[in-house]
């Protein structure tokens, strides 16, 4: 079996893949506690709700910015991000900081944008809180890469948000416990590059329910991730960051609760 591999770019600390279920203590900061607390021991997933009943109008001023988009270590990608679509903050790993979009129109005087702007997940804009909250669990780890947030082109900034790049893959789901069904090969088994070949995937005609349970192991001290195997789009975090968001009163995101680690 491959053994696990591990990124250091430049000014990013600790980006890492962990493709077994040893493990890494690299967050120290809060008593290697990522997954504990008071309450149950469990995984959240971040997404998009709007605070607004409608959104004001946004966009990025230079449409066509993402496909300039490139990876920092390009010889350091696994082979799906290699060969997937635009945009590659999605994949888990650091980006050439100029390469991305760097001014966003955001319509409304009136209406403020939250903090989670807008994207899909694959894409997040942020704001400095969300920014200052992940680096007091986890600094210089993730990247946060400057906008300018105007109201008509041409005008001078009103602030600046984030497009948040998360720069950890977690191999997290502990395959002992989980009822997702697992599509490739072996599960073993790991190419050169010490990626597995294969994803895990939910079937909707599976009752009960599938479940994806967490590796507490495989998570360790970290608080934000991606996983290659399960639904790579979607940031995850330790519910010790998403209760820490919640208490921020951070606008914008839909945090949810996921099965237990």
């Amino acid at each position: 079996m491959a053994a696990p591999i591990q990124f250091r770019q430049s000014g990013l600390a600790r980006p890492s893949l962990e493709t077994g279920r040893s493990l890494v203590a690299i967050i120290p900061d809060n008593g290697g506690k990522a997954l504990k607390g008071d309450g149950e021991l469990m995984v959240y997933s971040l997404g998009k709700k709007s605070p607004y009943d409608t959104d004001p109008r946004h966009e990025v001023v230079d449409g066509e910015a993402w496909a300039k988009v490139e990876f920092l270590r390009p010889d350091r990608v696994d082979r799906i991000a290699r060969a997937r679509r635009y945009p590659l903050m999605r994949y888990g790993y650091p980006v050439v900081p100029d390469s991305a979009p760097k001014t966003v129109l955001w319509s409304s005087r009136r209406l403020p944008p939250p903090d989670y702007a807008f994207g899909n997940n694959e894409i997040m804009l942020v704001s400095g809180r969300f920014r200052d909250l992940v680096e007091r669990f986890e600094p210089d780890v993730h990247q946060f890469l400057p906008v300018d947030m105007v109201h008509k082109k041409g005008e001078a900034p009103f602030d600046t948000f984030y497009w948040f790049v998360c720069c950890q893959l977690i191999d997290s789901i502990d395959p002992d416990r989980t009822t997702l069904a697992w599509d490739g090969d072996d599960y073993e088994e790991h190419m050169d590059d010490g990626f597995r070949r294969g994803f895990w995937r939910y079937d909707h005609n599976v009752s009960p329910p599938p479940v994806p349970a967490y590796s507490l192991a495989a998570i360790g001290d970290r608080h934000l991730w991606r996983d290659p195997y399960w639904a790579r789009e979607v940031v995850r975090s330790s519910n010790v960051f998403g209760e820490a968001m919640i208490e921020a009163e951070l606008t914008g995101f839909a945090i949810n609760k996921k099965q237990d680690a």
